[in-house]
C-alpha cells in the first residue's frame, strides 16, 4: 500500500532531529529603563540619608528601603580628606605637617578596616593592651631613664612628614573613580526592600529576586565598629530560619543601626498579622 504525501512528510520531519531555537534577546529598553529607575531611587535614598539619620525614616510605614555598601564605599573618608587638606595646605602651608599626619592615621584606619575585622569587644580590648604598653613603657623610662617606646616615637616625629597638595588631589581624584563604581554596584545590585510579606531585591541584568518570609527570624550583627563608622551606623543583616541556620545575608546595611526600629516594625507585621487571623479563625 503507497504511502500518502502527508505521511512521507511526517516520517521525513521526524527523521530530522529537532534544533532548539534561541532565546529572543530582551530588548535593550527591558535592561535600561530598570537601571535607569534604579540609580534615580539611589541618588533619592542617598541626598534624604542624612536626614533620616537624623529626624528618623519618612514614608510608606509598610515598606523599608535599605541598600549594602560595596567595600569601595568605605573610601569616601579618604578622598574626602585628601581633598580638604590640599585645600587646608594651599591656603595654610604651615598646615602641612599636621595634614600629613592626619592623610597617614587616616590611611591607616583604612588599610586596617580592609583587612581585618574588630567588633566592640576585640577594639576594647586592644585599646586597652596598647594603653598598657604605653603605660608601662613610661614607668620604666621615668623610673630606669631607658628608653622603650618613647625612642620610637621621637623616630616617627623626626621623619616630619608633610602634605603635598598635588600629590594628594590627584590620589583623591583617582580614586573617587572606584568610589563612584561602588555606588553604582549599590544602586543596581545593593538595593533591599522590606515589606510585611516578602523580600525584594534588584540584579541589573538578572532581574529581580523575592524572598518570602515565612519562617523567617531577623537579627543584626556589627561585626566591625571601623566598617559601621564608614557607613553611618551600617551593619549585618541575617535571615534565620527556625533552627538558626542562616538563610540570607546582608553585609554592610548602611545606616542599619538607625533603620532598625522602622525595620524591626515592618518584620514584626507579618507575625501580628498571622496572631490576628489564628484567633478570628479560632473564635
Amino acid at each position: 500500500m503507497e504511502k500518502s504525501r502527508d505521511e512521507w512528510v511526517r516520517e521525513e520531519q521526524a527523521r530530522v532531529p529537532q534544533v532548539p531555537l534561541p532565546e529572543p534577546a530582551k530588548p535593550r529598553r527591558q535592561l535600561i529603563r530598570p537601571a535607569f529607575k534604579a540609580v534615580f531611587q539611589f541618588i533619592k535614598y542617598m541626598v534624604t540619608l542624612p536626614v533620616a539619620l537624623v529626624r528618623g525614616r519618612r514614608g510608606k510605614a509598610e515598606e523599608v528601603t535599605v541598600y549594602s555598601a560595596h567595600p569601595s564605599f568605605f573610601l569616601w573618608l579618604l578622598i574626602a580628606v585628601g581633598f580638604i587638606a590640599a585645600a587646608v595646605v594651599k591656603a595654610r602651608p604651615d598646615w602641612a605637617g599636621f595634614c600629613g599626619w592626619l592623610y597617614v592615621w587616616v590611611l591607616v584606619y583604612f588599610i586596617v578596616t580592609l583587612m581585618y575585622d574588630f567588633s566592640a569587644r576585640k577594639l576594647g580590648l586592644w585599646v586597652l593592651i596598647f594603653a598598657l604598653i604605653w603605660v608601662t613603657s613610661k614607668y620604666v623610662e621615668n623610673l630606669k631613664e631607658v628608653a622603650l617606646l618613647g625612642a620610637l616615637f621621637d623616630y616617627m616625629a623626626g621623619l616630619q612628614p608633610k602634605l603635598d597638595p598635588g600629590t594628594v588631589t590627584v590620589l583623591s581624584w583617582l580614586l573617587l573613580l572606584p568610589w563612584i563604581g561602588a555606588l553604582l554596584h549599590m544602586a543596581l545590585n545593593g538595593r533591599k526592600r522590606f515589606t510585611p510579606n516578602e523580600i525584594g531585591e534588584f540584579h541589573f541584568g538578572e532581574g529581580s529576586e523575592l524572598t518570602d518570609r515565612t519562617g523567617l527570624r531577623f537579627r543584626t550583627r556589627y561585626r566591625d565598629v571601623l566598617e559601621t563608622l564608614l557607613t553611618f551606623g551600617g551593619g549585618d543583616l541575617i535571615a534565620v530560619d527556625n533552627h538558626q541556620n542562616v538563610i540570607k545575608r546582608w553585609d554592610n546595611v548602611v545606616g542599619l543601626y538607625f533603620f532598625w526600629n522602622d525595620l524591626d516594625r515592618v518584620l514584626h507585621q507579618r507575625a501580628v498579622m498571622e496572631t490576628g487571623s489564628e484567633e478570628e479563625e479560632a473564635g
